[in-house]
């Protein structure tokens, strides 16, 4: 939770900075650059995912072999990825010279393609950077995660700000970035043999080895396509309609949230090796699945309603009044969209870590193509970001309702109740209320009403604990 919380922090503080320093069309540079390193994330075959599962299951089977394999047949293929990548990033650096991609003014074309091809860097650092911290994590040690991840966030942000303010550059910001994320690799290296004693990297690609780790990895890796191309796409869909300027407003909303998202998954992300070690087991990790899954939508949509109460006076105090107004509704759609994508959380991860990669991936693909349908009506049709947040908003909601009655329909033969199912949703609905409406009046019901249908659905009716958390 201190690992990712820190993300939002982290934005909070620097994002005005920076704002000031680099100017909006750079700051859009910036934002474009960071969403094309995650998208190209998908390339990752769901490698890290891989990683997770198979080293949970060696570390009980008391397999330090295999985790070699793992460790070396992933690591390698993340190689031989990161040439595809940069073949592609080339592709899109010549359509941008020669095409204008993504831009209206030329001048910013050097700085973009430069900045592009530091952007690989970082691509390299993060999809390393991946495997080796959910080794970590499978030994149930996150630790690791939390001081490796605070010293590297803490390191960049702060050279960041020194390099804007002494430059006012974006491509020096990028440059720094980079050293410090591949440095991070070589620190991490070093530190996994703490963890697998002896181990050292060996380039390995072994037909049946790459068969073993992509086998549990490729539902998974669909899964990630299709999440980065509907909520990272965005972006671009952006960028492209209303120019890079556009985007730097929008994306600081964009990241914001998506730290949020993160945050509010790291609180019960400790449960896939739990589920992974113990698929077998399938009462004790259905049980294990409910019981989280509560505690997970309890404490994002109570801590979710807080930001709403405070998001306006936080965000004019934070950006200035003037550009409060251009996010206002920015902010407005995508905590209504929150309070329902909260629900992905802990269901992806029971169906992931118990061997139903397959019901997983047909899960996702049907909501991210729900969602992504409601925002291309809302952009396209209507003709506005704040129309594409819209349809977001909305369409995600019969798209976790399904979700859910799934699950409920083919593991919980027992309580399947479509009833009890919506009773769920219903604190998310008077959460959104509280992002909605402007006079506090209504938006202090509205969170009056949000905990007490809380307190009734998931307190009285489905005996929510939390003494799981301390366990």
């Amino acid at each position: 939770m201190i690992e990712v919380l820190l993300g939002p922090a982290i934005l909070f503080i620097s994002i005005p900075i920076f704002l000031k320093q680099l100017g909006a069309e750079d700051y859009g540079i910036w934002m474009f650059v960071n969403a094309m390193v995650i998208v190209m994330q998908a390339f990752n075959l769901g490698l890290s995912f891989s990683t997770y599962k198979n080293v949970s299951i060696a570390i009980s089977e008391k397999n330090n072999e295999q985790i070699s394999r793992t460790l070396n047949t992933n690591l390698s293929v993340t190689v031989l990825i990161l040439g595809v990548c940069l073949i592609a990033s080339s592709f899109i650096c010549l359509g941008i010279y020669n095409f204008d991609w993504f831009i209206e003014n030329e001048e910013v074309k050097p700085r973009l393609i430069t900045a592009i091809f530091i952007g690989m860097a970082l691509l390299t650092g993060k999809l390393t950077e991946q495997i080796l911290y959910n080794v970590y994590r499978a030994f149930e040690n996150f630790k690791y995660v939390t001081i490796l991840s605070i010293l590297m966030k803490t390191i960049i942000v702060v050279g960041n700000i020194i390099i804007a303010v002494l430059t006012q550059n974006v491509v020096y910001v990028l440059l720094f970035s980079a050293i410090v994320t591949l440095l991070g690799i070589i620190l991490n290296y070093k530190l996994i043999s703490r963890f697998v004693p002896g181990y050292k990297f060996k380039f390995l690609i072994n037909k049946k080895l790459v068969k073993h780790e992509i086998s549990y990895s490729f539902f998974i890796w669909i899964q990630g396509i299709a999440v980065i191309i509907v909520y990272q796409g965005d972006k671009f869909l952006v960028s492209y309609k209303f120019g890079l300027a556009a985007l730097s407003f929008y994306a600081i909303v964009a990241t914001l949230f998506n730290h949020i998202h993160m945050a509010f998954a790291a609180m019960t992300s400790w449960v896939f090796p739990k589920m992974a070690k113990n698929k077998d087991d399938k009462e004790f990790i259905f049980d294990l699945y409910n019981r989280t899954k509560n505690i997970s939508i309890v404490l994002s949509v109570f801590l979710l309603s807080l930001f709403c109460l405070v998001s306006k006076p936080l965000f004019t105090i934070w950006l200035g009044a003037d550009n409060y107004l251009i996010i206002a509704d920015y902010i407005k759609w995508f905590s209504i969209f929150e309070f329902f994508f909260i629900f992905t959380h802990i269901p992806l991860i029971f169906l992931n870590a118990s061997d139903n990669e397959r019901l997983s991936l047909k899960i996702v693909v049907i909501y991210a193509f729900i969602n992504f349908s409601g925002m291309l009506i809302g952009l396209f049709v209507f003709k506005s970001i704040t129309a594409m947040l819209i349809g977001q908003a909305i369409s995600i909601i019969p798209g976790m309702y399904w979700m859910y009655y799934i699950i409920s329909f083919k593991f919980d033969k027992v309580n399947h109740n479509p009833f009890v199912l919506f009773s769920l949703f219903i604190p998310s609905f008077f959460g959104s209320g509280i992002a909605f409406f402007d006079d506090y009046v209504l938006k202090l019901i509205c969170f009056v009403c949000c905990l007490l249908s809380m307190f009734i659905f998931y307190f009285k009716l489905q005996k929510t604990n939390f003494k799981i958390m301390v366990e």
